[in-house]
């Protein structure tokens, strides 16, 4: 009973809501909470995919691939640095931890074989570091890292 209610004496029973909508605004509830987190892979699919495709290839000429890319490019602290400050990723939806994870995604699904030890996966704490000074010019970025990562292994092409 409402404090209202008991102060005036007011007894009589309320109506209660039937169980159907209380049924309805719990599964209206459950269904935000579960768009609230979404994986890493359903990010991608959502934000990600319409760019870079469903396999993470790209569009030759135009979009970069991420697949056997992008865990070339976690190698040095440059690739790193151009990783979180193109614009895809510096003008992201995305909230920095949900970056971190669909690129860690990402690397792991596509380029687990560029990875070892002594990779390290991205962090929230370095995404919310780099991301937020989008690159001035990507495409003399991107050319750079890959002379450097040439010579220190594999490099991504220096095209797309």
């Amino acid at each position: 009973m409402s404090w209202l209610r008991v102060l005036s004496g007011d007894k009589r029973p309320r109506a209660q809501a039937p169980a159907s909508q209380l049924l309805l605004i719990l599964v209206a509830a459950s269904a935000v909470a579960a768009t609230a987190y979404a994986s890493p892979a359903q990010d991608y699919m959502l934000y990600c995919m319409g760019c870079h495709g469903a396999q993470a290839e790209g569009v030759p000429g135009k979009v970069p691939p991420l697949a056997h890319a992008l865990g070339r490019y976690m190698r040095t602290p440059a690739g790193r640095n151009y990783v979180l400050r193109v614009p895809g990723a510096a003008n992201s939806v995305l909230s920095d931890e949900q970056l971190a994870a669909v690129l860690n995604w990402l690397a792991q699904s596509f380029d687990a074989d560029e990875l070892s030890s002594a990779v390290p996966l991205f962090s929230a704490a370095e995404v919310t570091r780099l991301r937020h000074s989008p690159l001035a010019s990507v495409l003399a970025a991107r050319s750079a890292v890959v002379r450097d990562l040439a010579t220190t292994g594999t490099a991504p092409p220096a095209s797309y």
